[in-house]
């Protein structure tokens, strides 16, 4: 297949040896940390580099399937950062994302993470 590394049979590469399950991982690893940051001397730069690593991730999935990203995050369990990460993925379309935000995100008022995740996404229009 032309999506696949041939040292990595199976894996899809999105360069720099990142798979889907890695840009997956660094966006909820760096969640906490985005989280942490808030009100705290310095953390509005802090909020703004992680955001911005967030977003070079979330900009390597322009080239993975969005159905193979929606079967990963069914996997998984769905959140609102693997909704977002949908909707930078290739074919993603409108409906897509809010089938996979309404399936991960119950509460009508939305956490500040939660919005933060609705920013990424709205990075990519």
């Amino acid at each position: 297949m032309a999506d696949q590394d041939t040292s990595k049979p199976g894996v899809f590469d999105l360069g720099e040896g990142l798979t889907p399950v890695d840009i997956w991982q660094g966006l909820h690893a760096s969640e906490p940390l985005w989280i942490a940051s808030a009100g705290v001397e310095g953390g509005k730069e802090n909020q703004t580099r992680i955001d911005e690593t967030d977003l070079s991730l979330l900009k390597k999935l322009e080239t993975f399937p969005a159905k193979r990203w929606a079967q990963m995050c069914d996997g998984i369990g769905r959140t609102a950062l693997g909704a977002v990460a949908l909707s930078w993925c290739q074919s993603s379309n409108d409906q897509a994302f809010k089938v996979a935000w309404s399936s991960a995100v119950n509460d009508e008022k939305l956490s500040d993470s939660q919005k933060r995740a609705l920013k990424l996404a709205e990075a990519y229009d």
